[in-house]
């Protein structure tokens, strides 16, 4: 299993409540913030996980301060995941992708921990913003941060959870939570078949994105499975069928999930792992396309608002009131007179 080789980073008030679970069940994890009241709210987490990158409170969704204070606070938070985090092989960077502190820090994290720390892996754990509810600036935020990913080479795969599948963002972190924690803590010794601790590196390290379905003994059946596919707290999957990697931990002998099936949904991958006798039904999809349809559906919602943004905008630029309303300008006011006003003295003569 992999749980002893991987560790922790969550940047941002998302990322706080995210990454929790794993802090709660031994994982090595380390808290950032650009905030001390997001960090002083996680108080089941001891101070010394908790890391303020100084000259900030909070980014307001400030993607350009936030990257501004990462960029000069680096090598200190590189060194306490040095400190915090040692000897991992895999690094799990949690961030929002609608947010501040981490939308403006995801991408340059990943980057330089590749480059600085001796690891196999970075991979990315990451949140839309709800599209019903969240700000126009969250959406732009989501869309540029997700752009920068893409176009990252180090290894290391994505998964893109969805805020608009369930209106409660807590259940969405505990069922994540449940999925790769069963994924990292996949142990069997089946004389039929195991997946082995490179197999599950092998996804882990793919570009693009990856899910995980988790399916009890009672409802391990390829209905139940495929329906996890689509049902579930991830981005949308493509419809293109671009799969680089399966991993299938069957909780029976795999009579009732044919694989023929599985690539009938979701395409015909380079390479499949088997296991046998689990626990549970576990399913990895890995290396699929970005959610570029559920993204195309953000750009609309923010190229609809544009004018509207832009006026609202303008419009505090500009003075629409007079300097002054001329209200008496018509009034001509009685000259007073000049001539020296008599005193009494002078009326007696």
């Amino acid at each position: 299993m992999l749980k002893n080789k991987s560790g922790f980073v969550g940047i941002g008030a998302y990322a706080g409540n995210q990454v929790l679970p794993f802090y709660k069940t031994g994982y090595p994890c380390l808290f950032v913030n650009t905030a001390t009241t997001d960090l002083d709210s996680l108080t089941e987490v001891d101070d010394q996980y908790k890391y303020q990158i100084p000259g900030g409170e909070g980014c307001n969704k400030d993607r350009i301060k936030s990257r501004e204070l990462f960029r000069k606070d680096i090598d200190n938070i590189i060194n306490e995941v040095k400190e915090k985090l040692p000897g991992i092989e895999y690094l799990f960077v949690v961030a929002s992708l609608g947010g501040g502190s981490g939308a403006g820090s995801v991408m340059p994290m990943k980057r330089v921990a590749m480059n600085d720390l001796d690891i196999k892996a970075c991979i990315v754990i990451t949140v839309l913003p709800n599209t019903k509810t969240e700000s126009i600036q969250a959406l732009i935020n989501s869309y540029e941060t997700l752009a920068e990913l893409e176009a990252l080479e180090e290894p290391g795969t994505m998964f893109i959870l969805d805020n608009d599948k369930n209106n409660n963002k807590m259940k969405i972190n505990e069922i994540f939570f449940c999925h790769l924690d069963a994924l990292l803590t996949l142990d069997c010794n089946s004389a039929l078949g195991n997946i082995d601790d490179a197999e599950v590196e092998q996804m882990l390290c793919s570009r693009g994105v990856s899910i995980i379905s988790k399916l009890g003994k009672d409802k391990s059946d390829i209905q139940n499975l495929i329906s996890t596919f689509h049902n579930n707290v991830y981005a949308p999957l493509e419809d293109d069928k671009v799969i680089k990697y399966i991993g299938l931990a069957n909780s029976g002998t795999g009579h009732s999930i044919r694989m023929e099936d599985v690539y009938e949904e979701v395409g015909i991958p380079l390479d499949t792992y088997i296991q046998y006798e689990a626990k549970y039904t576990l399913c990895v999809l890995s290396g699929l396309s970005l959610p570029y349809k559920k993204m195309s559906e953000i750009k609309e919602i923010i190229d609809s608002n544009k004018d509207t943004i832009k006026r609202n905008l303008t419009a505090q630029n500009t003075n629409r009131l007079s300097k002054s309303v001329g209200f008496f300008d018509d009034i001509v006011p009685e000259k007073k007179s000049t001539e020296k006003k008599k005193s009494d003295r002078d009326l007696l003569f």
